[in-house]
């Protein structure tokens, strides 16, 4: 019972008073030299002054305390890693949500304070105070040094109006030293305090210690183990104070770790062992019963024990064969080293979709009005459709709980004879987004002369492309019981087909002569057997670094003839669909404009590849296109 207990999942997200356990403080160096370290952060975002600027890009030394702040309109990662490449910084990050590990998160806590203070009157003019708030913070003595930190960089301290006229009238006045003289003075001082003020960190380090760890508790996690993530930020009170599980990838120090948490958008990052703790799995029990009718003649050691496969979205080679029908025309060599090729690559093939790192879901607006939509109303019995849709799209990390300006609402589609299906209705959102193209190949005539057709089927691939941020924001939706960010590219969104397609071109980039795409569908086309199977493996490595997943029963392996697009393709040939030529030969006698123009739309792929019907159809065309009514009867 106490087990049963322990491992229960909601219990432990919920988490009780006594789950946040510190570890003891680790020690860092003492850095002995100034300006060889420094801990730079970004501040924001303030007020917009008249001068533009809206964040602080700053730093602190690590071995003086000198701190510093520069006042910029904007900041992003890029451009702060293009600086840091430029110059030959060496960049270490720290954990993230620990602003213990970085002193200048202490240094923002005065610099904002003092920045209120000065700026009661005039809040927008905060970047005029800062060479003034500067020089306080680089005259006052740090409390680990016990220097100022402009005594520790300039081998004297800096001196204000007060200070000259102070000393003007205490002190007398002397003769100027020697350059030289001077110059071996202020080394001898610049040493002299650098070595005091490296005694007095280390003392202060070992006190704070000796405080820290009195109610501390060492814990220490390996490569492989659940943790659950302390949340920084809740939705409400009532919201989990654990996120996870995740897995434990690296051990960076001693108090940091390498965390992944399935479902985010950053899969990996470095968390402080503060901020973890163990997650106890409920083990699952697996009852198997074997049924032997036959006389038991082996004992208890010959006996085989059933192998039972615990993933049921793997595929099953047996399948494959079946529903491909190989053996038809392979023979045993060649499925056996097709069954070792997808061996080889099984992890690639999943019902669950993946997540890649190649394209991105970036919406651009045309409008600045927010699209804002309020919910349908629903029957209970749609409601609870939805809900079950919505818990499952949480599950999977495709969706998020959370709030924005843009909404749109979520439907149910319902169609007699299919099950129905939710889709969000993002008809106000795409009039006001910017449209993209992406020019299309002509694919069937590619695939059509080929010997060896495979065609792979992505699993869910709109919801293998993440959305950035912004694209977040737009494309939340709404329900009657809650509102949601989708992390994944949306069904129905304007833009998702140009989005896939430029997924489809930079995985497939140099495999044309092969490879032809269709939206979610890829086919690989050859003329003998060896090469086909060397296009699939190179096909199949990009897709496992593209980390993309491909649903098996969608799949269609080394055919002599596949359907595709309407189209029966292979071996030199290609054909309409029986479904097509049926429409056509059941489609009554045209007796109006009406029924000409839906003939001509039955009728239109028939011309490119029967040429005898051309003529007949031109004939179609000119009575639908005739100028009097009386013509077009």
């Amino acid at each position: 019972m106490e087990q049963f207990v322990k491992t229960c999942d909601q219990c432990q997200k919920a988490g009780k008073p006594n789950d946040k356990k510190k570890a003891p403080l680790k020690l860092v160096p003492v850095i002995q030299e100034v300006f060889t370290k420094l801990n730079i952060d970004a501040c924001g975002p303030l007020p917009i002054t008249s001068k533009g600027n809206r964040y602080l890009i700053t730093a602190i030394c690590m071995s003086s305390k000198f701190p510093e702040a520069i006042p910029v309109s904007d900041i992003s990662s890029c451009s702060d890693y293009r600086v840091f490449e430029r110059f030959g910084i060496l960049v270490r990050h720290s954990s993230v949500y620990h602003p213990q590990s970085n002193p200048v998160e202490r240094f923002h806590r005065t610099l904002k304070l003092l920045l209120r203070v000065l700026c009661l009157d005039a809040v927008s003019e905060w970047d005029k105070h800062l060479p003034s708030i500067l020089l306080a913070l680089r005259t006052v003595s740090h409390e680990s040094t016990g220097y100022t930190p402009s005594e520790l960089v300039y081998g004297k301290n800096l001196r204000t109006p007060e200070t000259l006229v102070m000393e003007h009238w205490m002190e007398p006045e002397e003769e100027g030293d020697l350059v030289t003289e001077y110059m071996f003075k202020l080394i001898n001082r610049l040493k002299r305090c650098q070595e005091v003020a490296i005694n007095k960190m280390e003392e202060m380090q070992v006190k704070r210690k000796t405080w820290y760890d009195k109610n501390a508790v060492k814990r220490e996690f390996k490569d492989g183990d659940l943790v659950l993530v302390l949340a920084t930020s809740r939705a409400n009170k009532l919201a989990v104070q654990w996120i996870g599980p995740g897995t434990i990838l690296n051990k960076i120090s001693e108090t940091n770790y390498l965390v992944e948490i399935p479902g985010r958008r950053e899969t990996s990052q470095i968390y402080h062992i503060n901020m973890l703790k163990p997650y106890y799995k409920r083990p699952e029990h697996v009852n198997v019963i074997i049924n032997d009718e036959t006389k038991n003649s082996l004992s208890d050691q010959e006996l085989e024990i059933p192998y039972l496969e615990n993933n049921s979205l793997i595929y099953d080679f047996e399948d494959v064969i079946q529903a491909s029908e190989l053996n038809k025309h392979l023979h045993d060599k060649q499925m056996d080293r097709l069954r070792e090729l997808l061996n080889k690559y099984s992890k690639c093939f999943s019902n669950n979709p993946g997540l890649t790192n190649l394209v991105e879901h970036e919406i651009q607006l045309v409008s600045d009005q927010p699209v804002r939509t309020k919910p349908y109303r629903m029957s209970h019995r749609q409601n609870e459709i939805l809900k079950n849709e919505i818990n499952r799209m949480l599950k999977l990390g495709i969706i998020e709980v959370g709030e924005s300006d843009y909404m749109s609402p979520m439907i149910l589609v319902e169609v007699a004879g299919k099950e129905p299906r939710p889709c969000i209705d993002y008809r106000k959102l795409n009039g006001i987004i910017r449209t993209e193209y992406f020019p299309l190949p002509n694919i069937v005539e590619k695939v059509s002369a080929a010997k060896f057709i495979t065609v792979f089927d992505l699993s869910k691939g709109y919801w293998q492309i993440p959305l950035s941020k912004t694209a977040q924001r737009y494309a939340a939706f709404c329900t009657s019981f809650g509102t949601y960010r989708p992390l994944r590219m949306s069904f129905g969104l304007k833009n998702a087909p140009y989005f896939f397609s430029k997924l489809m071109a930079e995985l497939l980039n140099g495999l044309e002569d092969f490879v032809v795409p269709y939206l979610d569908d890829i086919a690989i086309f050859s003329d003998t057997w060896e090469s086909h199977i060397k296009h699939m493996e190179t096909v199949l490595q990009r897709i496992k670094r593209a980390k993309l997943t491909i649903k098996p029963s969608k799949c269609k392996f080394a055919q002599q003839n596949v359907k595709f697009l309407g189209h029966i393709v292979g071996q030199g040939f290609r054909t309409p669909s029986e479904i097509k030529v049926q429409a056509v030969l059941e489609f009554p006698t045209p007796s109006h404009e009406n029924p000409n123009t839906c003939f001509l739309g039955y009728s239109g792929l028939l011309p490119k590849i029967y040429k005898s019907v051309l003529g007949n159809r031109c004939s179609v065309d000119g009575c639908v296109e005739g100028k009097s009514k009386e013509g077009r009867n």
